[in-house]
């Protein structure tokens, strides 16, 4: 699999609560990488077409904007359909571990040079 030429680009809010990052992906085909949560959060699809799975599952294709329910500790990997899709991932910022949501498990991709 080859690297993403144009990376995501994500932004933080964090406010009243409330964990937000925006994930801007500015490519059709962009792969963001199979990870769990120790707690569940929504996914919400600000705008373009994103495919979403659950462990092995494809739970099915979102189109923006909509929210997508991710339980706790369930893994979840998302492909972007469409160019210029935005996802906010919204998090209780209470159940933080540092800066961040805590991950359960994260994989990585292997990337052609």
């Amino acid at each position: 699999m080859k690297r993403a030429e144009n990376q995501p680009v994500g932004h933080l809010c964090l406010y009243a609560g409330i964990f937000a990052k925006t994930w801007t992906i500015r490519d059709r085909g962009t792969l963001l990488p199979q990870h769990s949560h120790v707690w569940p959060h929504i996914s919400y699809v600000v705008s373009g077409v994103v495919r979403v799975w659950r462990g092995d599952e494809i739970v099915g294709d979102f189109v923006g904007p909509c929210a997508v329910k991710i339980p706790a500790q369930v893994l979840h990997k998302f492909l972007t359909l469409s160019d210029n899709v935005v996802i906010l991932c919204i998090h209780n910022a209470d159940r933080l571990d540092g800066d961040e949501p805590a991950v359960r498990e994260e994989h990585h991709l292997v990337t052609e040079d």
